[in-house]
């Protein structure tokens, strides 16, 4: 129980319970938002397992950090009668750590507790676990290492040795420890990843900011969200794997998508096409405000080349959302286009869009392929990027089209190859070009 609200511990989902209760495996990550709970979880962790008498290590990236989060937190939720009684005194609020510390329970297992400002000085201590709170606010992973080598102690009942991570994430060593990894596992895997042992051993669980507003003041995610940028967002709120730090527009200048415009002859019914929609939501769980299509075929002159053949956006008032079944709508569209034009495809995001497809695949309407947000879009935004540059996309100047593309910005991959397409401020709409990136990238790659 909390010392200071009264309230006891839950977690906020299934996966977060896994994270606090399991045992294996042996890294494990819990990153979240700020305000999500997540060091609040990792206490809760560490007392789990201090309570089954394995002794470990709770540190911060720096002493100045642990005194303002990790240790408040871990005071509030620490039983105190279960401490050797000379020690109890930490337990006060008027206590504060000024150097690392041992922290003593009756039942035999300790805590070291401190900020990990030198990893040299944290050598030597043979223990069960570690908790590592903020762990992205160290540059290196020397830190990790360092720890890594102090878990070697099986607990009494045979428990593994395990070190768990609670922090907002950064996309630097971080990330290429624990990039591409779920609760379950690893999700998607880089040929040749160095780190592919590491990540077999791995968990990584995700709690947004969201997820903990009963624990908030009313309106603070909707009140932080003001002073953010959509980046910052998806970061410090969403807890996803990106850096704030260094975003640029998609586009260096939007001449040279006006460089792009052209005349085309119209399209004829048995002229391939592949079509891709991407539909978007203002706030998570919510209906879709914004909704794109696109439809694209090989040049008619130059078969390497990608023209744009139809575009069509909607986008509901502040406050509504869009009838996917209007007249007009998402879907009577489609299914003209599908009537009307040889629609060899349908490409979809299927993080707004699955539900939609289930009904429509029961018409046999068309071939609808569930494009892949991970690797194929890092791939497919690069590609749409160099058909613009090489001037190898033909469109006819619309203005919605044009709009998504300004409000586009890139975000490279770790190591610059590969891009992803993002909003330039979380207001702005740019699914068009995220339905055109996924269309053009289709089109490729099929033998049309």
């Amino acid at each position: 129980m909390n010392s200071e609200t009264g309230k006891t511990y839950a977690p906020h989902n299934a996966d977060e319970e896994l994270f606090v209760f399991s045992d294996t495996p042996r890294y494990a990550l819990l990153k979240g938002g700020e305000g999500s709970g997540k060091t609040t979880a990792g206490c809760i962790k560490a007392l789990n397992r201090i309570q089954r008498r394995m002794s470990g290590i709770c540190v911060s990236p720096d002493l100045p950090h642990f005194k303002r989060s990790l240790w408040p937190e871990f005071r509030r939720w620490c039983q105190w009668d279960k401490v050797v009684e000379e020690a109890r005194y930490r337990g006060k609020f008027t206590w504060e750590p000024h150097q690392p510390f041992l922290l003593p329970f009756l039942n035999g297992a300790v805590i070291y507790f401190g900020g990990i400002d030198e990893p040299g000085s944290w050598e030597g201590p043979n223990i069960s676990w570690v908790l590592f709170d903020e762990a992205r606010r160290k540059k290196t992973a020397d830190a990790l290492k360092v720890l890594d080598g102090r878990i070697r102690i099986a607990g009494p009942k045979g428990e593994p040795p395990q070190l768990f991570i609670t922090s907002t994430p950064r996309k630097h060593w971080m990330f290429r420890y624990f990039g591409g990894v779920g609760p379950e596992g690893i999700i998607e895997l880089e040929s040749n990843d160095p780190r592919a042992a590491f990540k077999s051993q791995a968990r990584v669980v995700t709690l947004e900011t969201a997820e903990n507003i009963a624990n908030l003041s009313e309106g603070y995610v909707e009140q932080r969200a003001l002073s953010l940028t959509a980046a910052e967002i998806r970061v410090l709120l969403e807890a996803q794997w990106e850096d704030i730090e260094d975003t640029e527009n998609f586009l260096p200048s939007m001449s040279l998508w006006d460089l792009c415009e052209g005349e085309l002859p119209p399209l004829g019914p048995k002229e391939p096409m592949v079509v891709a929609m991407d539909a978007a939501t203002g706030r998570k769980n919510a209906p879709s405000d914004c909704y794109g299509m696109i439809g694209v075929t090989r040049h008619p002159t130059s078969h390497e080349d990608v023209a744009v053949r139809f575009v069509q956006k909607w986008q509901a008032r502040a406050g509504h959302y869009i009838d996917y079944n209007e007249e007009g709508g998402p879907i009577p569209t489609l299914r003209k286009l599908c009537a009307e034009f040889d629609v060899v495809q349908v490409a979809y995001d299927p993080t707004e869009l699955r539900s939609v497809v289930v009904d429509l695949n029961k018409e046999n309407l068309a071939w609808f392929f569930e494009f892949g947000q991970g690797k194929r879009r890092w791939e497919a935004d690069r590609q749409l990027l160099d058909l613009i540059l090489q001037r190898r996309i033909t469109h006819n100047g619309n203005v919605d089209l044009r709009e998504h593309i300004f409000n586009a910005n890139r975000k490279l991959d770790a190591d610059g190859r590969r891009l992803r397409i993002i909003k330039r401020e979380e207001s702005l709409k740019n699914d068009l070009a995220v339905s055109l990136s996924m269309a053009c990238y289709e089109i490729s790659r099929l033998n049309l």
